[in-house]
């Protein structure tokens, strides 16, 4: 058996929560790679934004908006 085998059995079986952080974590680690980020065609700033974005909303900074007010904003955009 492949180590890429055995490792996807042994995630397999940590939590949802488990599983979601580790993949949080491998992806984090992807962003951080610039070849990768070069190699997708990856909007590198957009991708550094969006991150920043997340740290404020989970420390508190900012409030991000409701499914409502999200839609109240954005309607008609782009007619």
């Amino acid at each position: 058996m492949s180590d890429t085998a055995e490792l996807e059995k042994a995630v397999l079986r940590l939590s949802p929560a488990e599983r979601a952080e580790l993949a949080l974590l491998a992806w984090e680690s992807l962003e951080a790679d610039p070849a990768f980020a070069a190699d997708r065609g990856l909007d590198v700033a957009g991708i550094a934004l969006a991150a920043q974005r997340d740290r404020e909303i989970e420390s508190g900074i900012v409030k991000p908006l409701t499914d409502e007010e999200f839609r109240r904003r954005t309607s008609g955009i782009g007619k």
